[in-house]
């Protein structure tokens, strides 16, 4: 499961690279940069910037790939039975993985929004952006902290 998460997350930063490389020469210099909470655009900058939005979400895919990582040196503060600890380490690092796929394709079409505001294709994100974004984050983390405390109590809790 941990490859296919992986390649999820990739294919969401080949996807968001790919857009802004293959639309970039035909946007104008100047393109909605910011978005209000309704999804509207309420900034204007370079086009620059969505080389930008690609940076920061490979530097969050690796930040987050390492953190993925760490389940060898994470120690817990309250001490487990060696299973539970295995399964609550287990069950962190997934979750720290499928948050890391989220943010990659929010940051894509993030791009891809942007890419469409610029050549007149879209006008904002989408009202439903910000709403849909925080209930997959916050439902990904939910998820996976119900099963995180149902193996700290004993139960390994299937949701």
């Amino acid at each position: 499961m941990k490859t296919v998460r992986e390649l999820i997350a990739l294919a969401g930063l080949v996807f968001a690279w790919a857009v802004v490389a293959d639309f970039y020469s035909r946007l104008p210099e100047r393109i909605a940069t910011h978005f209000n909470v309704e999804g509207v655009a309420n900034g204007f900058g370079a086009k620059s910037i969505l080389w930008v939005l690609v940076g920061v979400a490979v530097l969050l895919y690796v930040t987050l790939t390492v953190v993925g990582g760490l389940s060898r040196v994470v120690r817990l503060q309250r001490p487990l039975a060696p299973e539970r600890e295995k399964v609550v380490l287990a069950e962190s690092m997934a979750m720290v993985g499928w948050v890391k796929v989220v943010i990659c394709w929010m940051f894509a079409y993030i791009c891809l929004a942007m890419v469409r505001n610029g050549m007149g294709l879209q006008v904002g994100l989408g009202a439903w952006f910000l709403p849909m974004t925080l209930v997959v984050v916050f439902g990904t983390c939910g998820f996976f902290l119900v099963r995180i405390f149902g193996a700290i109590r004993g139960g390994e809790s299937q949701v």
